[in-house]
């Protein structure tokens, strides 16, 4: 199992094309939609996109990006196109 921690290193892509079976993006509410669309240059099959599309969006200092949905998630607009997410029943990280 290999562990990408950049999407945006061509090189380290470049390497892993055919070779990633499942891509898991963790916090990926927090992540721009072109950050999370940049791994699939790797030709995976799956992606997995893990976090609360309700919770916080991805931190972008411009206005003007702002203004152009740059802030906006995949997991955002894959929900906002009617894709229903699975959602946990019990929380397992805070307390009651």
């Amino acid at each position: 199992m290999s562990t990408l921690n950049t999407s945006g290193n061509y090189s380290t892509l470049e390497g892993m094309v055919n070779k990633i079976s499942c891509l898991i993006i963790d916090e990926a509410s927090q992540a721009t939609e072109p950050s999370t669309l940049i791994p699939l240059l790797t030709k995976v099959r799956k992606m997995i996109l893990v976090g609360d599309h309700k919770q916080l969006q991805p931190t972008v200092m411009s206005s003007l990006a702002s203004h152009t949905m740059y802030n906006r998630s995949l997991f955002e607009r894959m929900t906002d196109l009617g894709v229903k997410p699975y959602l946990l029943d019990i929380q397992y990280r805070m307390h009651p």
